[in-house]
């Protein structure tokens, strides 16, 4: 009895450590155009972290990303703004250079009664190894 006990609470741990993340395709870095550039927001999945989806600008497009998503957004080289809906601190600002890659870190965190978001622009090998963990997500405005 103890044994099978043990055997099922072994398995529901693994199946919650084993990552809920958001649905979607599994990444994959797109082509970048010569004249453009590519941003890569994610949000890596964290085992406890917040369920909010904070509405996040970036350049001319905004989405809600889930935990465990990325969003790839193509803009026109020259100086980008992204920035949270919810968290007006959050303002990240960054002059894009057509044919090159960024990569956002997105990270939300509960405070009080809402929440916090960091935005960080990344080294592209740090980000290249967490936004593989990381599904595509479509949600956006």
């Amino acid at each position: 009895m103890i044994r099978t006990l043990t055997t099922i609470l072994a398995g529901a741990v693994c199946m919650m450590l084993a990552g809920c993340g958001a649905p979607g395709e599994p990444y994959q870095p797109m082509a970048t155009p010569a004249s453009r550039s590519v941003i890569y927001l994610y949000r890596p999945y964290e085992f406890l972290g917040s369920e909010a989806t904070p509405m996040i600008t970036c350049g001319h497009e905004s989405i809600e990303l889930a935990a465990g998503g990325y969003y790839a957004f193509v803009e026109d080289s020259g100086p980008v703004t992204c920035a949270a809906a919810t968290d007006t601190k959050t303002e990240l600002k960054f002059d894009a250079r057509a044919g090159e890659q960024y990569f956002i870190k997105e990270e939300v965190e509960p405070v009080g009664l809402g929440t916090h978001v960091q935005l960080s622009l990344m080294n592209a090998a740090v980000a290249g190894d967490e936004i593989k963990e990381c599904n595509r997500q479509g949600i956006k405005q």
